[in-house]
């Protein structure tokens, strides 16, 4: 499994940055995502690894590198 941190992917049509991973629920890996508004307000999701996965085997664009 690669790390995504760092990373952008593409959904929706907007940018959202891979900011942060943390072991949750004691069983999975968790992704913080964040997008960055226009106006300077940011919205932020959380996907677990294989929702996260699934999105960028689905087609999404990449941009930044992959370590």
């Amino acid at each position: 499994m690669s790390e995504y941190i760092g990373s952008i992917v593409n959904i929706n049509n907007e940018e959202w940055r891979v900011a942060d991973k943390a072991f949750r629920f004691g069983r999975e890996w968790q992704y913080t995502l964040s997008h960055e508004n226009v106006d300077g307000t940011y919205k932020s999701m959380q996907l677990n690894e294989d929702a996260l996965e699934n999105i960028i085997e689905s087609g999404s664009k990449i941009i930044g590198e992959l370590k």
